[in-house]
């Protein structure tokens, strides 16, 4: 199942960014139940440690994972600066830049688009 979202901007921090691309090319891809569950164990260990902040990094590398991993055409703001790991294609249509939904990926709140 895909979403392709071509109006839509994931932003997240560079922290996220790095570990999610480092689970992304342990695991192959985004959206496997590997890395999935890698972060869900990474979430798990904070929480029990008492650092929600951790707990709620791990969360973002996971919703990131599941959103871009549903819709790659999607670009991703990462610390400011826009990343577009695929070029556009021509059978979306994509808005300009400065109409894009910007989605904030940060782990403490759910992700809606």
């Amino acid at each position: 199942m895909k979403d392709y979202r071509p109006d839509v901007i994931f932003v997240v921090s560079g922290e996220v960014w790095r570990d999610f691309c480092t689970l992304r090319e342990a695991w192959g891809h985004p959206l496997t139940v590997g890395l999935s569950e890698e972060c869900i164990t990474y979430i798990r260990t904070a929480i029990r440690a008492g650092d929600t902040a951790k707990a709620a990094h791990w969360r973002a590398v996971r919703d990131l994972a599941t959103q871009y991993g549903l819709s790659w055409i999607s670009a991703v703001e990462v610390d400011g600066t826009l990343i577009q790991e695929e070029p556009e294609h021509s059978i979306f249509r994509y808005p300009p830049l400065s109409q894009r939904k910007r989605v904030v990926i940060d782990g403490r709140s759910p992700v809606t688009i």
